[in-house]
């Protein structure tokens, strides 16, 4: 098996590997958030899926690095630059919406200042 047969495609995130197996990585490709590979052929121990993934991940990393996208990196401002999955996206708006609900219950606020006595 040549496991250096990938077809990439950057824009998507994702890469085809001869035999069927399919890498998808989210963020920088370079330094992906997440790696989701799929389809890896029944007859491949489990060795040979581990050298297959690493390929894959180096294939986008070379094609990321040969195209000169910039790198998703933190500035000298101190903000960052990221990429979010779609789930990621989901829960933080769901939680923003328990957030914003006025209905929601109020809780005793719990506060660990030590308190003055007064003595008399």
């Amino acid at each position: 098996m040549d496991f250096e047969s990938w077809d990439v495609d950057l824009p998507a995130g994702e890469a085809r590997h001869s035999s069927g197996c399919i890498i998808r990585v989210e963020g920088d490709p370079r330094n992906p958030s997440s790696v989701d590979p799929s389809h890896f052929p029944k007859s491949l121990n489990f060795i040979d899926q581990a050298r297959l993934l690493r390929c894959g991940v180096e294939a986008l990393a070379n094609a990321a690095a040969e195209s000169g996208a910039p790198i998703a990196r933190e500035r000298d401002e101190g903000t960052s630059v990221k990429v979010k999955s779609r789930t990621v996206q989901d829960l933080e708006q769901k939680a923003k919406m328990f957030a914003d609900n006025p209905d929601k219950p109020k809780r005793a606020v719990l506060s660990l200042k030590k308190r003055e006595r007064v003595s008399d």
